[in-house]
């Protein structure tokens, strides 16, 4: 019998073999070559359509809109990235060893028309928030290497405002070139509140996710008030092939390690909402130390499991100051990153 190599043993056990995209076998610890990649996709017919008839901005779907509109500009860049800013895990007070910055891809908001950026591209992308009757628009512009998108979870819109990539079938909006404008039209109708998200969806699916590219989207319900303090946590890993780094990280928004990932902050006697959202290959368990909420059930909790792509929330009147630990409770995750502090004072 011949020796299996590496690779060959990874791949046999579904280890390492995310997919092939462009005719190339992609493995989630070998770093992957994006603009290499994007060379091998054909541009979908519709797309090659809209290209010879010189438009840029495909946006049909705007005038079935209706009520109040929430518009967005929103831009995919790349932005250096550090995943350990502080170099130290402060649960442990130990250093965390080994490189940890990498060409990030973000979802990055502007001022109308692309006027002026809000901020640093960040992960996640920028919060998108309508009320229940109200259209959201986002004029989306690609200034990344490979065909990217934007696909919302939750909200109702037509078919070419999907944002996802579907080999020869593809509309314009399911593979935005380097360059080009796409504005997606959705609706927030009732029986769409909650918290979503956002994420490209493109010919590249997963690997522009795993450097980055998703955000929130929020739909909330007017008749009820909003919480003092609201918290927006995604729970994802960090992917080699996506980094080109020698490991995996465990993350919350984009950090690993307490100090690192975000700390969040609330005073005794707040209403506190806690956003989650997983995004990535793995199941997580939220769970926060010293608190305990309603689930939907009734029953009441301190942990919740999620799946890839799932979200919830949860909501309390803040009662217990102190130094709290909030962390994904599969212990491997936890001790490789993804925890942080959340604060009342």
């Amino acid at each position: 019998m011949e020796p299996v190599g590496r690779r060959q043993f990874l791949a046999g056990g579904s280890a390492a073999l995310i997919c092939t995209l462009a005719g190339q076998k992609v493995f989630r610890d070998e770093p992957a070559d994006v603009a290499e990649l994007a060379g091998g996709v054909n541009v979908p017919p519709k797309v090659a359509a809209q290209q010879r008839n010189g438009q840029t901005v495909f946006a049909s779907a705007q005038t079935k809109s209706s009520g109040t509109r929430r518009e967005y500009w929103i831009a995919a860049e790349k932005r250096k990235w550090k995943i350990t800013p502080r170099g130290r895990d402060q649960m442990t007070g130990q250093r965390i060893p080994g490189k940890n910055k990498f060409s990030a891809y973000t979802y990055r908001g502007y001022t109308g028309g692309f006027g002026a950026p809000l901020a640093k591209g960040q992960i996640p992308g920028p919060l998108i928030v309508a009320n229940v009757g109200e259209t959201i628009v986002v004029h989306f512009r690609n200034r990344l290497p490979s065909p990217t998108t934007i696909h919302p979870h939750g909200v109702h819109y037509d078919e070419e405002m999907d944002g996802a990539y579907k080999g020869k079938f593809t509309d314009p909006g399911g593979f935005v070139q380097r360059g080009q404008n796409f504005t997606y039209v959705w609706e927030a109708k009732k029986g769409t509140e909650g918290i979503w998200l956002y994420h490209d969806h493109g010919p590249l699916d997963p690997i522009p996710v795993y450097k980055g590219l998703f955000g929130p989207l929020i739909v909330r319900d007017p008749t009820k008030p909003k919480p003092d303090r609201e918290f927006f946590v995604f729970m994802h890993a960090l992917e080699p092939v996506a980094t080109k780094l020698n490991k995996r990280f465990w993350c919350i928004n984009g950090r690993a390690y307490a100090g690192n990932a975000p700390t969040f902050r609330a005073k005794v006697g707040e209403r506190v909402a806690f956003h989650v959202i997983s995004l990535d290959d793995h199941f997580h368990t939220f769970h926060i130390h010293g608190h305990r909420w309603k689930d939907a059930d009734g029953t009441i909790i301190d942990t919740k499991t999620m799946g890839p792509g799932e979200s919830f929330t949860f909501e309390f009147t803040e009662d217990n100051p102190g130094r709290w630990l909030y962390h994904c409770h599969v212990f491997s995750h936890l001790h490789q990153g993804m925890t942080g502090w959340y604060i009342v004072d």
